[in-house]
This record gives C-alpha cells, structure tokens and sequence, in this order.
C-alpha cells in the first residue's frame, strides 16, 4: 500500500513536470480546413509530447482571407496565432508589416531542405531572408484527351514533349468535328516562362525584379499564338460569338459542336490549358473520357521549366515558442512524415461521389514521392512533374512582387488587346510597353523594399517584447 502511495505521488508530480512544460502552439486554419488539420495536429503531438497544437479557426472572407484576418488582429491587439498554415495572397503585405518570423536560422542547416527546390527556397525571400515556405503547388498544364488521340489516330506524346509536336497534334486534331485546343487566352503570358531561360510569366524576370518583353519569353509565345490562332477552328474559344447567340443565332462554336455543347467536357477538343487547381474546381476528376495532365510542352534548346504556383505557409513574429512553432510549420511543409501525414487526411477527404481529395506536396524528399506515387487517382503526369521538380519556375508573382496587379491591369492587358485587335505588332510595341510596366514595379518595390529594411531592422526589439 505505502508503495502504491509512492507510485501514484511519483506519478502525479510527473504529470503536473509535463504539463508545466508543455508548450502550446496555436495554429491559423481555413475553416474548410479545421477537421483535417485537428488529425494533423494529434499525429504531430505524439511525435511531439511537449507541444501541444490548438487549431484557430479562419473563416472565409470575400477578398484576402488572411491578410484581412491578420489586419483585424492588429487592429484589435490580439495574439495572432503562432502558425498560418496556408495562404495564397500578397505575402508583401504581411511582411511589410512586419508580421512574419524569419526562417533562415531553422532552414540553413536543415538536411530536408534540400529537397525544396530553388524555385520555392527562393519563392518567398527578401533581401536575403527567407518569410514562408511552400505548403502545397499547383502546375499549369494541359490536359489531354487520350481517348480523343486514339480515335484520331494520333500519337501519344511523350511528358517531354516539345513545342513543335504540341502545335502539330494541336493542327492535326482541328477537324470539321473537332478542335486542337479550348482556348489560348493565356497562351503568351504562361508560355513566356516556358520559352525562356530567365523569365516567368509576361516575361517577368525575377532576379532583375523588371519585365522583359523585348529579350524574355514574351515575343516568342505571342507570335505562336498567332500561328496557332490562324489555323481555322484550332481554337475553339474563336468560335464563341456573344452578340449573336445574344439576337437568337447560333455561332460558329455551336453550328460545330452542338446548340447546348460544352465541348471540351464532351471529348470534341484535344487539349485544354488547365491547372491543377482546376481537379476540383472544373470537374477534371470527372471527365468522361481518359486524360492526362502534361508539362507544358518544351523548348528542346531550353529544356523543361514547368510553371508553379506556390501556396505557402509562415511564423507569426510575435510567437512565444519560436523553436517549438517551426516544428510543425516544418511539419506541414518540408518535413517528409509530416507530409506523409497531411497526405494521408487530406485524401480521406472525398467529394460528393468519392472521388479524393489531393494536393501536390512542395518537396521532392524521396519518401514523400513514394507516397504520391502510390495515389492512383492522381494523374500520371501530374507525378511526373513532382519528380521533375527541379525544372520548375515561379509564376504566381503577384504573391511576391508589390505592384504586380497595376502593371498588368494597366499596361499588359490593354496591350494585348490591342494585339488581339491588330492595332498593334508585338515586336513593335514589346520595348514601350516594357517600360511602362517597369516604371510601376520600380516604384512599388522600392517603397517596400524600405519597408523589409526598416522591418528587418526592428525585429530585435519586437523579440525582445515577447520574450
């Protein structure tokens, strides 16, 4: 008996050891996203007994969901939470207010960062400091009907397809019954990262942090635009006509594909640019036909540079536990079980008719491609460039680059409408109009290229207020 008293004396000193020490990080999650996260959460702390993770929900918002819920807790001086798990939006925002914990100490020395690859490392860094990490990715690609291939009598391509044999299948599946491609809207801003070796979208060159219409890819994926666009129903989006279907008649597109058609999602158009995003938000997962999900076809004297949106992940400045909140933000990220881990809930999660959920992971660890891999409702291509994901290329700039949004509302998109019209020859107009778009983000980089500075320079003392 008097041992058993010892015992359980022993044992509650125990506990009440460990629940003085443990830690509590709180952790800002979408709302859509709180029972996934919860299991994430629970797998995490039993690798992590000290740490205890307490999920915060973010609900939706119209506009910026983060960046507006951020704001709010500022305004209002309450604690944000220690971890933001996911967000898409202007990451200059937060980090020009000085929100965000730097990285580098934790990341530097890190033998699983080596498996980031340099386009997301370098994603979210600013006068050498690194702010976020890739949480999930998402490619631009084109999907392909392969049903539509073997009916047609057309060679399946190879993922390492190159421009010459995208536009041939695109010219040889163009038929009184069928089109090459949906629609090419977006043709010369995506394909001007792929047709170049320094430049991304609209020939942006991210190093130089200027356009590069005049020696980018930008001239190059116009002026195959417009072959591509000569060639009579190739693509199909020319055939829509508005005004007259608005007086009642019927348009070239539904005179070829049907009064009610939706082309593409009936198997009459070969190829449509799409990202992976579109899985869910256009129905990809339920096409009646057979797909694929390609690369972007190549330059063979460039070679592959697929492009990427890069979601990411950060620190809260104001965290008690620094140490103990990059755990589970590495967890989320980088970190190959904790990736394993997300993976594994996030693709329990089902749609209505039970198709999984899935999203592309920001790390090439080995261990984590062997997951991916085994994903059998993933499509094939879509694993080929996670394992290729060294030759990517940051596109989504207006995440990173502070005026992106004026520069291409104001100057890019009336160029090419302009373009479009044939008011105008790019070759003519790439060098005005280059300098127009760089005397915006000159302008806006350097105020805030101020601001990092003068944040960078008072995080000591913001550390030293919470510590």
């Amino acid at each position: 008996m008097k041992n058993l008293k010892v015992f359980l004396l022993v044992f509650l000193i125990l506990l009440s050891v460990i629940g003085i020490s443990e830690k509590v990080i709180t952790v800002g999650v979408f709302t859509w996203d709180v029972p996934i996260f919860e299991k994430i959460a629970q797998e995490f702390s039993k690798e992590n007994p000290d740490i205890k993770i307490q999920i915060i929900e973010i609900p939706w918002t119209s506009g910026d969901i983060i960046n507006s819920f951020l704001t709010a807790k500022a305004a209002s001086g309450e604690k944000f939470p220690d971890v933001i798990a996911q967000s898409w939006e202007p990451i200059v925002y937060p980090i020009s207010q000085g929100w965000i914990y730097p990285l580098d100490e934790f990341i530097q020395n890190d033998p699983d960062y080596k498996y980031v690859p340099d386009s997301v490392q370098n994603a979210f860094k600013f006068l050498g400091t690194t702010y976020a990490l890739g949480e999930r990715l998402h490619f631009n690609t084109i999907v392909l009907n392969l049903d539509l291939l073997e009916k047609l009598n057309l060679p399946v391509p190879s993922y390492e397809w190159d421009i010459n044999t995208f536009m041939n299948l695109a010219r040889r599946a163009t038929t009184r019954e069928y089109s090459g491609i949906d629609n090419l809207w977006e043709f010369d801003a995506f394909m001007a990262a792929v047709l170049s070796d320094h430049t991304s979208f609209w020939s942006f060159d991210i190093n130089k942090k200027r356009f590069d219409l005049t020696n980018g890819g930008w001239l190059r994926a116009v002026e195959l635009q417009e072959k591509l666009r000569k060639v009579p129903g190739l693509d199909a989006s020319t055939l829509f006509n508005q005004e007259l279907r608005d007086q009642g008649e019927l348009d070239d597109y539904q005179k070829k594909f049907g009064e009610d058609s939706d082309a593409f999602f009936e198997g009459k158009i070969l190829m449509g640019f799409k990202g992976t995003w579109d899985w869910d938000e256009e129905g990809l997962k339920s096409l009646p036909w057979k797909m694929d999900m390609y690369p972007l076809p190549q330059d063979p004297e460039i070679g592959m540079r697929q492009p990427i949106h890069i979601n990411y992940a950060f620190m809260t400045s104001t965290t008690k536990y620094p140490e103990e909140a990059f755990k589970f933000l590495k967890y989320i990220t980088y970190d190959p079980k904790g990736v394993a881990v997300k993976f594994k809930y996030v693709t329990a999660e089902t749609d209505a008719i039970g198709n999984p959920f899935w999203f592309v992971p920001a790390t090439m660890h080995p261990d984590v491609l062997e997951v991916f891999n085994e994903a059998s409702f993933i499509p094939n291509g879509v694993k080929y460039m996670l394992e290729n994901l060294d030759k990517t290329v940051h596109v989504d700039l207006w995440k990173v680059i502070p005026g992106w949004f004026q520069a291409i509302n104001d100057v890019m998109i009336p160029t090419e409408m302009k373009i479009r019209s044939g008011e105008a020859e790019p070759a003519a107009i790439a060098a005005e109009t280059e300098e127009k778009l760089n005397e915006i983000i000159e302008e806006a980089w350097n105020e805030f290229i101020k601001q990092v500075e003068e944040v960078q320079k008072n995080f000591p003392e913001i550390r030293k207020q919470v510590e």
